[in-house]
């Protein structure tokens, strides 16, 4: 299966041309080269460290503008939305608070100082709802027939007065008294001026009847 060459048959043998040290093959170009030399940029190819690349760079998909401004305005819309609801969950949590902060204060009030206050605001709604009112002409017209009835059939010197810009609403053959302008009256008031004295009705007169009624029931309590 095998030969061991002998001392002699070592002697005999001859070189072979090109063939010879593992180092010289490196050293003059020919054959194998040393995977370690200095010299890396004259091999043909090398596993470890390619010549050059083998793939191509990777390049980016061009961005489309109307897309990206799409992108960017529905975030300015979201961020904006946000913005928004913060805003009104504050204003909200302020309106609670203020709302809890007057209950605490009617809470330690007494019944009497109640209701002062429910009587203060319900004279300066009416009045406020007063002021708003345009005059009427069917409802004065219906105020002055009133108060005329309390007439006497014998006094002509009854005089039915009134504002006047309420004037021209009035008709004076319906309301069968004679009518004046007053500027002193305030619009919707009516006072008959009669040889005893005057009569007079409209909506301060009515406020100062609730008021009085409010400031009896304010007593009461």
């Amino acid at each position: 299966m095998s030969r061991i060459w002998s001392s002699n048959s070592i002697g005999d043998a001859a070189p072979i041309a090109g063939w010879g040290a593992f180092g010289s093959l490196a050293g003059n170009g020919e054959g194998f080269r040393s995977l370690y030399s200095e010299d890396q940029t004259s091999r043909a190819w090398n596993v470890t460290h390619p010549a050059q690349t083998t793939h191509a760079p990777a390049t980016l998909d061009p961005v489309d503008p109307i897309e990206e401004a799409s992108r960017e305005g529905f975030l300015q819309g979201f961020q904006e939305g946000e913005r928004l609801t913060r805003e009104a969950l504050e204003q909200d949590n302020a309106a609670r608070a203020e709302l809890a902060s007057a209950l605490r204060l009617l809470a330690g009030s007494g019944e009497g100082a109640l209701a002062t206050m429910l009587s203060h605001a319900v004279i300066r709604l009416v009045a406020q709802i007063v002021g708003e009112v345009p005059v009427d002409a069917d409802v004065l017209q219906a105020r002055c027939e009133a108060v005329a009835a309390c007439i006497d059939g014998d006094d002509a010197r009854a005089v039915l007065e009134v504002n006047p810009e309420d004037l021209p609403l009035l008709d004076m053959e319906q309301t069968g008294v004679a009518l004046a302008a007053n500027p002193a009256l305030p619009r919707g008031s009516v006072r008959l001026a009669t040889a005893e004295g005057w009569v007079e009705d409209g909506p301060d007169v009515r406020l100062d009847r609730l008021r009085a009624l409010m400031d009896d029931m304010e007593g009461r309590l």
